[in-house]
């Protein structure tokens, strides 16, 4: 008896056509789509820790270097000490940075309409929200 497949099974399917897809449409920017989700996350906030940075994306604080070191080389993203800690290095977006994350967000945004054409607005609204809750549960369980 064939069972059906299960739900991480599933969210794996979406997410591996989620990254192809934006790895295609990043290309031309030459930008991965962890580059882009890192420079996505530090827009619109003044600064932001590296270590914080590597918690979102699960990653090790290393592996997050290494990505920043490569954006900062690239004139992306600037890094300082924080003056309160200065173990601590805070993250942001260069003006060179802004000008490329609004281009990349043009083309994402076309994307997600295309990708999520077939849902209804209230569906979509309904995904994102439990998206939402999920990634609230494993950030507060501590669990990846």
């Amino acid at each position: 008896m064939a069972r059906s497949p299960r739900t991480f099974y599933l969210m794996n399917q979406v997410s591996s056509a989620v990254r192809l897809r934006l790895e295609r449409a990043l290309r031309e920017f030459d930008l991965t789509a962890t580059q882009y989700t890192v420079m996505s996350r530090v827009k619109g906030r003044e600064v932001l820790s590296s270590a914080k940075l590597a918690r979102h994306h699960y990653v090790s604080p290393q592996t997050m270097n290494e990505l920043i070191a490569n954006l900062e080389a690239r004139g992306l993203l600037s890094r300082m000490e924080d003056p309160e800690n200065r173990r601590v290095l805070l993250v942001s977006l260069t003006p060179a940075g802004s000008d490329l994350i609004a281009a990349c967000d043009r083309k994402v945004d076309v994307l997600e309409n295309e990708f999520f054409t077939n849902l209804s607005t209230v569906d979509h609204g309904m995904f994102r929200k439990l998206l939402e809750i999920l990634i609230d549960d494993i950030r507060r369980s501590g669990t990846v």
